[in-house]
């Protein structure tokens, strides 16, 4: 005699792969997934198939996308060049080189400073002018000495920030500033800040700066720090994992332990790290999206082996025990 399946669902707690296998009903408030492969939780707790991907323009070796504020164009390194995708009259994109020499080796990072974007891959730097304005040409800054303080040319780094008129550069475990509306230069002798590990993540808010290093730290008001420092995670943050959630106030980010958002005024909350165990990775992206009138953050990561995890608010990757599965 046929028996019929048992139902499962809905999910409106979204995935779970901390519990047992035999423990993921919560009764009479919904299931629990071990695992979600391309698709997504709605918030009733259904599952809905993730869309496919269409090749947006061809490229070579194509990695560190970025777009401003504006979202009006994006910004790529693609083969150790800079270009420039945007949609023409007809909604075709287009793509124009802006520079040479960048990204061949390592990931190139940028930032909106006013009118301009500059950007620098650890080796070199530079900007990009799509308008007039009052912004340096970073490539251009020169030693210049005022009332006996020597301001240098701000240094290439592996990540760059703009935070109230300052620039921020991170080499190493020392994060640089620049002078408040000389973003090119900065006051060697005290334009920086040394921290107790390589810095992996800085990310401005209105009310201060992120940055994550051993630990994570928030400064109150920006550089210098001269209303303090304090910490407000007890671990990192994977390196260039940082975005900005449109229309608020709020970063977020990817740390060792799940996705994290950081407010304005210094508060960072976990949203992962009690249901999701996430597997070891160095570097990550993550991005915030809103679409069918779900709102979420997607991240990838990898690890030194190459080995690639991805998981949102949800999931966006299967999720194996003892191993991680693409």
């Amino acid at each position: 005699m046929a028996t019929k399946s048992p139902s499962i669902g809905p999910f409106p707690g979204g995935m779970d792969n901390r519990r047992p296998d035999f423990a993921l009903s919560n009764g009479k408030e919904g299931d629990l997934l071990r695992d979600a492969v391309n698709v997504d939780v709605t918030t009733q707790g259904t599952l809905k198939r993730r869309a496919g991907t269409t090749l947006a323009h061809p490229g070579l070796d194509c990695h560190s996308l970025w777009h401003p504020a504006s979202e009006a164009f994006a910004l790529y390194a693609d083969a150790g060049d800079l270009y420039r995708l945007a949609p023409n009259a007809t909604g075709a994109l287009t793509r124009t080189q802006i520079a040479s020499g960048f990204g061949r080796t390592s990931p190139v990072s940028f930032c909106e400073v006013h009118e301009a974007v500059y950007f620098t891959d650890g080796l070199r730097r530079g900007s990009y002018h799509p308008v007039a304005g009052p912004t340096p040409v970073w490539a251009d800054a020169q030693p210049v000495k005022l009332r006996d303080v020597q301001l240098m040319p701000m240094p290439a780094g592996r990540i760059v920030a703009h935070h109230i008129n300052r620039l921020l550069v991170v080499s190493g475990s020392t994060l640089f500033y620049s002078e408040p509306f000389t973003p090119n230069l900065y006051d060697e002798a005290k334009g920086w800040m040394q921290f107790p590990a390589r810095i992996t993540l800085v990310m401005p808010v209105e009310g201060g700066i992120y940055v994550a290093a051993d630990q994570t730290y928030f400064i109150p008001g920006g550089l210098p720090a001269g209303q303090g420092m304090r910490a407000v995670l007890p671990y990192g943050a994977l390196e260039r994992s940082g975005g900005l959630v449109p229309n608020s106030k709020s970063v977020h980010w990817m740390s060792p332990r799940g996705v994290i958002t950081g407010a304005a005024d210094g508060t960072v909350a976990n949203l992962q790290e009690a249901h999701v165990a996430v597997q070891p990775a160095t570097h990550g992206a993550s991005i915030f999206t809103e679409r069918d009138g779900m709102r979420q953050i997607i991240a990838a990561l990898s690890d030194p082996g190459e080995i690639r995890f991805a998981v949102g608010d949800f999931a966006d990757a299967e999720v194996v025990r003892k191993e991680t599965i693409l």
